[in-house]
Order: structure tokens, then C-alpha cells, then sequence
């Protein structure tokens, strides 16, 4: 099998347009996923820090239903900035 090298070369049958798409979605569940630990980190911040556990509590609920409204629609990330936006003023504010 190692010794075979007909299809790592140019004229092979490489599936690029699956490796593609797989980086696609990748990339979109990292962002995904990295928003909605920054909001889960807010989260904790409003809650042990300041002692608001009921709006944590709402925001970490916020944050994962976005998270996964935007894994189902496409719209990823974009999902979850607003959550981000609201919990970090809500760590200023309160």
C-alpha cells in the first residue's frame, strides 16, 4: 500500500471537492463552537463573579439554542455573536 503512489500524484483521482467541503464545515463548527464558549465563559463570569445566576442561566440557555439554530440554518457563528454582545454588557453593566 505504501508502495504505491499512482494516486498521490496530479493525474490521480483525489477527492478534492469532499476534502473542501469537509474543511468547510470544520472551520464553521469551530467558529460555532468557540462563540459559544466565550458566551459559556460570560456565563460564568456574571454567575461566580457576580452573582447573577438567574441571567447566566438564561444566557448559557440563549447561547445553545443559537449555537444550534445556527448549525441547522448555515448561519454558524453569526448566530451566537449576538449572545456574546448581550452577555458581555451584561458583565459591564451588572
Amino acid at each position: 500500500m505504501a508502495d504505491d503512489h499512482s494516486v498521490a500524484t496530479a493525474d490521480g483521482d483525489l477527492d478534492l471537492a469532499a476534502h473542501v467541503s469537509t474543511y468547510g464545515t470544520f472551520v464553521a463548527l469551530t467558529t460555532t463552537i468557540i462563540a459559544t464558549l466565550i458566551c459559556v465563559l460570560l456565563a460564568l463570569v456574571l454567575w461566580g463573579l457576580e452573582g447573577h445566576g438567574g441571567v447566566a442561566l438564561i444566557g448559557f440557555v440563549l447561547a445553545l439554542a443559537a449555537a444550534a439554530y445556527g448549525g441547522l440554518t448555515g448561519a454558524n457563528w453569526r448566530a451566537v455573536a449576538p449572545i456574546v454582545v448581550l452577555l458581555g454588557l451584561a458583565c459591564i453593566v451588572l
